[in-house]
């Protein structure tokens, strides 16, 4: 007979309890080993992360130590996603290739049962019902938040190494990589907050904290509050003693200093997590707004410059005053009406197009050459004495002259003939139009732009076009660039740049016409419009 049954008088068999485990092993040590390490690793990218969220005068009141604690934050912040990461992939391994791994994930599997528990559990919180449900190893709050686990950690993981790896993908990906990155963040950090912290430190019979994940043990009283049908079953299966109900099983006695220790952790960890909610609802909500003064300088005669010099600001981006205003002394007709900044509805990509109004005239883009009869060229001219040469000097654009269409014709001499595009075919209709557009209506000035913009292309010379190594749309090192220069603008890493920002960006992915009408209605609103 065996030590832990007894037969009974009408020979059933019976247990003797005192001869039975009083608790159950929860989880068992590679369990609490990955717990450990989700929850370290969580801690650490939960402070790495939100500080970037930290106003910038809080980082300038830590000195020199502030770059140098934000070059350890983000080198910290990937090694805990790394490891977090690997984690993640070995929990997969414990899952499918060990037996109790296997047994953990079948029983996380949602049921009907579950789906039924919740209306039961739901209906006892309203007074429906007299009892709560029975759960058995895991119930429907637990399968809900595991699950939630999984797909967080895919969700960061996956945005996460997009982050890192920016430099292989589009704006359109890194900036829904940041948008879902920082939100998954949010809602996993509240998350812990409300509902794990509940369930393992503030929830009657388990503060300050359950011992689950140090120990792995529940005792027999615990699981038969939390989890009735599993209880009831071990006790008829014979593999637990059933709860003594003339026991008590309250928190009282004298506290050993280890549980002082982890009361104490308890509580560093509740007033932390509480702070981080506070944190997070004022950066989200109330966002700081940086009013560091500036500190006074010994003159050195710039600022007596700068405050002397009369600056006239038109409203582009970057190129702002006629400090860097390009001089041109004979300036052509489309620069008399739009300026030498002439784009300025693109706030986002301005800056790259209004930089070659520098070195070209603007019909280099606007008139293409299949739209035009006749021998078509492309010359430079000096900028100050309006001469035709055929070598350029400067870098990056500052040549001192610019790039300009031209028809060539040959006449009944023997010799060649050039007709400037930029110049207008009919200048008094142009000077008529700018003399009295003020007092024209919408239609009869919409008429007249027509026939003033006759010969501009429907659609403009794209980045790619030029800044492209297969069959450029002009050929740079032919009109006058050297060999090397040319090589160097046939790359295409900022060209290629603002075309996936506009094909992809998400705003405009959808409606482009309409998105942009919003964005300029939203900067006129707030005082921002460039027009």
């Amino acid at each position: 007979m065996d030590s832990d049954k007894i037969i009974g008088k009408n020979g059933e068999t019976m247990h003797n309890n005192d001869n039975l485990p009083k608790e159950i092993e929860r989880l068992n040590a590679s369990e609490r080993l990955q717990h450990i390490i989700t929850f370290v690793t969580f801690f650490i990218l939960v402070i790495t992360g939100y500080m970037l969220k930290m106003p910038e005068a809080w980082i300038l009141k830590l000195g020199p130590y502030g770059n140098l604690i934000f070059e350890y934050r983000g080198l910290v912040h990937r090694i805990a996603g790394v490891i977090m990461m690997v984690g993640a992939l070995d929990h997969v391994r414990y899952l499918i290739f060990t037996k109790p791994g296997r047994s953990f994930m079948f029983d996380m599997i949602p049921t009907l049962k579950d789906a039924t528990d919740a209306i039961h559990n739901l209906a006892y919180y309203f007074g429906q019902r007299p009892e709560p449900p029975e759960f058995e190893r895991f119930d429907y709050r637990e399968k809900a938040e595991y699950l939630a686990l999984v797909a967080g950690t895919i969700i960061i993981s996956v945005t996460g190494i997009f982050l890192w790896s920016e430099v292989y993908w589009s704006k359109f990906v890194l900036d829904l990589s940041i948008l879902i990155h920082g939100m998954e963040a949010c809602l996993a950090t509240m998350a812990i907050i409300v509902w794990h912290f509940y369930q393992v430190h503030f929830k009657p019979g388990q503060f300050p904290m359950s011992r689950v994940w140090i120990d792995g043990k529940m005792s027999n009283h615990h699981l038969k509050i939390e989890h009735g049908a599993m209880y009831n079953r071990l006790v008829a299966e014979g593999k637990l003693a059933p709860v003594d109900e003339h026991e008590h099983h309250g928190h009282g006695g004298h506290k050993t200093a280890g549980s002082v220790i982890f009361e104490f952790l308890t509580y560093c960890s509740i007033l932390f997590f509480i702070g981080v909610m506070f944190m997070l609802g004022k950066l989200l909500y109330f966002p700081t707004t940086y009013t560091a003064k500036a500190t006074t300088a010994p003159s050195n005669g710039f600022d007596k410059l700068v405050r002397t010099q009369e600056t006239k600001y038109r409203g582009h981006f970057h190129n702002i005053d006629d400090s860097i205003h390009l001089k041109i002394a004979n300036v052509q007709f489309c620069v008399t009406c739009h300026g030498t900044l002439p784009h300025s509805k693109a706030p986002d990509i301005r800056s790259f197009l209004n930089m070659h109004s520098y070195f070209m005239a603007c019909e280099v883009c606007h008139i293409r050459e299949e739209n035009v009869a006749g021998k078509f060229n492309y010359v430079w001219f000096d900028n100050m004495t309006d001469q035709r040469i055929d070598k350029i000097d400067g870098n990056n654009g500052v040549y001192g002259a610019r790039l300009i269409p031209v028809l060539v014709s040959d006449t009944s001499g023997g010799t060649s003939e050039i007709r400037r595009m930029d110049v207008a075919e009919d200048p008094n209709f142009i000077k008529s139009f700018l003399a009295q557009k003020d007092i024209l209506t919408p239609e009869e000035q919409g008429k007249a732009k027509v026939i003033i913009h006759k010969s501009m292309a429907k659609k403009p010379v794209q980045c790619t076009e030029c800044h492209s190594s297969k069959q450029p749309y002009i050929d740079l090192a032919r009109v006058g660039y050297p060999s090397k220069r040319a090589e160097s603008l046939y790359r295409t890493e900022v060209a290629d740049m603002i075309n996936r920002y506009m094909q992809f960006y998400l705003p405009t992915m959808f409606d482009p016409d309409l998105m942009k009408k919003q964005k300029m209605d939203e900067l006129k609103m707030e005082n921002r419009s460039t027009e």
